[in-house]
């Protein structure tokens, strides 16, 4: 069972007229089609009881097995950086966890180069336009890619005609975060970055160096970021509502944006 804590709903009441404020779910389902990284445990579920008891009632039960890093999930700071350390996904302290979300959208590029790594140039153009990202953001990359997701081999990006087996991960061509971009929005200290991709590096990526530059700071990642398309540049509010896990290096999450103003589709 998952505990989302009082407090966190009190706020986003208080903050947001919820009858009014339009909510936009940011997570993809989780079922059998769930995309996990290539050579991780993929999602599986049993149902152990679906029927009525002997004293007459209904009962629904299931087990569910699955990495921490699938379908939308965390990146946790422990999970990949160059020294041992940095915040579980339970460490994470819950302020750092929501705050104030811009989307960067590279969708153009990504349709001319598969393999795109966002660049520090995206990001300065994108606060030319919309202003400077501050601390305690939470920076959303848009390519595009996530209208893929239903489609395992062309969402990783693999080469038609292939005959690949399912845990390969050398064949992967989608975009990322470049490591300029990545260092840049380091120096903006913010909280979590998150792609519409299965990984915030790219899909040719092999030493992963966006996720050691980001983490190794103690900045979370998303990935597998839903319905991006939705949002605006900025004017949002994000929850990345993850399972509180004890020393996880990830963990599945339901991630929601209210934007601030829903009459609005821009700023």
């Amino acid at each position: 069972m998952i505990f989302f804590p009082a407090l966190l709903f009190v706020g986003l009441a208080q903050t947001f007229p919820l009858k009014s404020a339009m909510t936009i779910d940011l997570t993809h389902p989780v079922n059998e089609n769930t995309i996990a990284w290539p050579s991780a445990t993929q999602f599986t579920v049993k149902q152990v009881f679906q029927d009525y008891t002997p004293s007459g009632f209904w009962y629904e039960n299931r087990d569910i097995s699955s990495s921490e890093h699938a379908g939308t999930h965390l990146d946790a700071p422990n999970h990949i950086r160059d020294k041992e350390g940095g915040w579980s996904t339970g460490d994470i302290p819950i302020e750092r966890l929501t705050g104030p979300g811009v989307k960067i959208d590279v969708s153009k590029q990504s349709s001319l180069d598969p393999d795109y790594a966002v660049t520090a140039e995206d990001v300065l153009n994108f606060e030319a336009e919309f202003g400077t990202i501050t601390e305690g953001t939470i920076v959303l990359v848009h390519t595009d890619r996530g209208k893929l997701y239903s489609q395992r081999d062309l969402y990783f990006g693999r080469p038609a005609g292939l005959d690949l087996p399912a845990n390969d991960t050398e064949n992967l061509h989608f975009p990322g975060v470049g490591q300029k971009a990545a260092q840049l929005l380091v120096q903006r200290k913010v909280y979590g970055v998150g792609i519409d991709t299965p990984s915030i590096d790219n899909g040719q990526s092999r030493e992963f160096l966006t996720h050691r530059i980001l983490l190794g700071e103690n900045i979370w990642g998303l990935e597998n970021v839903a319905n991006t398309d939705q949002l605006p540049p900025r004017g949002f509010h994000v929850y990345n509502l993850v399972q509180k896990l004890e020393g996880g290096s990830g963990g599945p999450t339901r991630v929601i944006a209210i934007l601030d103003h829903p009459d609005k589709t821009g700023l």
